[in-house]
Order: C-alpha cells, then sequence, then structure tokens
C-alpha cells in the first residue's frame, strides 16, 4: 500500500470540519471527520426504511412544489428550493446544509417515496447533466446496508467536485454487443467499478441499462455474490426472494462526453457477517460503523464527530480503516477469484 502519511498536514474545510489526503494503491483519498452530521447505525437505517411509505409522510428531504397553497417553499434546513424537469416530473434541488465538498447539492423527487434506481432514473440522471453540464451527479444505492443515510426518499447528490474515483484510470476494457461506440471498462479502484463513455446520450442510456440488467440477476458463488435470498415458505409470494444486487450510477460530463459510473453492490448478510459481507468489516467500526454511500464511495470518507477529538493521534488509523473500507465495499475483489468475477459478468452483459 501507497505511503499513508504523505500528506501530514489536517486542514480544515470550509464548515470548518477536519480533512485531509492519504495515500492508496489507486491514488489518492480524502478524509474528512463531519462534525455536524449525527452517526447512524446501518440498522436504523434500514428500519427508518421500512416505514417510509405509510407511517411517515414527510422527512428532511420533502418539499413543497412552486404555487402550493402550502406557504412552506422551504426545507427545514432553509436552503432555497429551485426546480428542474427529470424526465415527466419537477424535481427540487438546494445546496445541503452539510455541505461535504464543494457545492454539494441535493436533488429530491416531489413526493415522498422510497429510493429506487431503475432505468427512469438513468434518465433523470441525464437530464440533469444536459441542463447542469458543470456539475456531477449520482445515487445512493437502493437497499438497505449499501444504501446512504436515508432510504425513505428518492434524491440524488451531485455538485462542482472532482472526486478521487473520477481520476481513477480504466485498467481493462471490455465490449457491449451492439454498442461498439460506448467505451467500457472496468475501473481501477477498491469498490468494484464499470465506466461508460460515449458522446452519444442514447448509446450511453442503453449501455447502462444493460448493464444494470445484467447485474440484477448475477450470481457467482467463487466472490460471494447472491442476487437473491429465498424466504421461508410461509412468506407472502410478493415477497419471497430478497434482492440483493443494486448500484451507485454516477453521471458527469467531459466536452462532450457522457461519463457514468456504475458501483456495483451487494448487501447480503450471513450469521458470521450481520452487517453485510460487503460492508465495513465489524474490526472497524470503532472507526465507521454506519453505511457507506455515494460520497464515500467515490473516494472522500466521511467519519463521525467523535474521532475529533482524538486527532492527530488517529488520523494514520483512519486512514488506512478508509482504505480496508473501500476494498471490503468490492464484490469482485482483487484477487484470482475476483477478476474471474468480472470476467463472468461482463461476458453476461
Amino acid at each position: 500500500m501507497s505511503d499513508l502519511t504523505d500528506s501530514s498536514s489536517i486542514e480544515k474545510d470550509v464548515h470548518g470540519n477536519p480533512f485531509w489526503t492519504c495515500g492508496s494503491p489507486v491514488g489518492k483519498l480524502e478524509i474528512t471527520i463531519n462534525l455536524a452530521k449525527p452517526e447512524k447505525d446501518p440498522r436504523a437505517i434500514a428500519a427508518a426504511a421500512q416505514t417510509a411509505v405509510g407511517e411517515s409522510e414527510t422527512c428532511d428531504l420533502c418539499w413543497t412544489p412552486a404555487g402550493s397553497d402550502d406557504p412552506a417553499h422551504l426545507l427545514h434546513s432553509g436552503a432555497p428550493v429551485r426546480e428542474v424537469r427529470l424526465g415527466n416530473e419537477s424535481w427540487a434541488w438546494w445546496f445541503s446544509p452539510y455541505g461535504y465538498f464543494p457545492e454539494h447539492l441535493i436533488v429530491a423527487a416531489p413526493e415522498h417515496r422510497p429510493m429506487l434506481i431503475d432505468h427512469a432514473t438513468i434518465g433523470r440522471l441525464l437530464d440533469f447533466v444536459d441542463v447542469f453540464p458543470q456539475w456531477f451527479i449520482g445515487s445512493n444505492a437502493d437497499l438497505p446496508i449499501v444504501g446512504g443515510s436515508i432510504l425513505g426518499h428518492d434524491h440524488f447528490q451531485g455538485g462542482g467536485y472532482r472526486f478521487p474515483l473520477m481520476d481513477a484510470p480504466v485498467e481493462r476494457r471490455f465490449a457491449i454487443d451492439g454498442l461498439e461506440r460506448v467505451q467500457a471498462g472496468i475501473v481501477r479502484w477498491p469498490a468494484s467499478v464499470v465506466r461508460l463513455r460515449c458522446a452519444d446520450r442514447v448509446a450511453v442510456s442503453e449501455a447502462v441499462c444493460r448493464v444494470m440488467d445484467a447485474w440484477r440477476p448475477f450470481t457467482f458463488e467463487e466472490c460471494a455474490i447472491e442476487a437473491f435470498t429465498l424466504q421461508e415458505s410461509s412468506a407472502p409470494a410478493s415477497a419471497r426472494f430478497v434482492r440483493h444486487n443494486t448500484l451507485n450510477p454516477i453521471l458527469w460530463r467531459e466536452g462532450d462526453d457522457y461519463v457514468m459510473d456504475l458501483v456495483l453492490r451487494n448487501n447480503r448478510i450471513t450469521p458470521e457477517r450481520p452487517y453485510g459481507l460487503f460492508h465495513v468489516p465489524e474490526s472497524l467500526f470503532h472507526i465507521k460503523k454506519e453505511n457507506i454511500g455515494l460520497i464515500e464511495i467515490m473516494g472522500r470518507a466521511i467519519l463521525p464527530a467523535r474521532l475529533a477529538a482524538e486527532l492527530p493521534a488517529v488520523r494514520d488509523e483512519c486512514s488506512r480503516a478508509f482504505c480496508e473500507i473501500l476494498q471490503a465495499t468490492g464484490v469482485f475483489k482483487q484477487t484470482p477469484a475476483g477478476r474471474r468475477g468480472w470476467e463472468a459478468f461482463t461476458s453476461s452483459i
């Protein structure tokens, strides 16, 4: 592993949060300790998602459309809401009060509904960068354990920042039949990432959906990847199969090209790993326990405020832990089995 102490100074971001960089096999990673955001338990996040529809009608991401009789065209944070047309809906966007990175913005669905990654999601992301080509846009995964801290309201995150993942190179290319114009490859990154690039929006959209459709049912036992778990026979037919495969889509523009990174995620659990096979190892819970969401999967750790009091003594430990955490999220490890898994998956697209 690269030297973790190559950036010895701990700086402060615009919100006063401790910030530093560390080395890794894939280049620099970024570490922040957020002093404002409360730390959440993964099981509490999953429980909140279960009650998101029906029992809970609003959340911190709910907003009021312009022209409504309700005068509260502001969020709980007081941030002004601006609207953008994504698909056939008016979504809202505003600058995040947490400001995890420069120009950090939230984009939220017009109604309180659970997170969902599907073909329509990809169209909305493309719509957004067509309107705001200066910003990237991405989504947390839509399943517990691998999803973000809010699963009950469909939303994206974006902004004017270039994350370490976006600078990571493609280490192996592959072709997608019928879509030869789209450059497809595997990114050299601890998490498992497919990158697609093309100036043709339609071709990019089709390629993304092909990858997504291949990943949803993909099972590869050698890498412990199971797409579904069969519930007990007493469960209702509609809930008989529990889905485990999902992804983080991340989109930005480079010149005329659309560039889409798809981070493959799986939230399977076992008796030995009750918090998730591809989650933070329990041995590192003293550093990070919460779900690894969109921002962190792109190479910027958001660690809990409790660690700030222990700086600078724990800086190197935090740096090493984040490298290990990113490696843990990868469904295809840097092993012979992982390479065989990549080959099986890319051949299935």
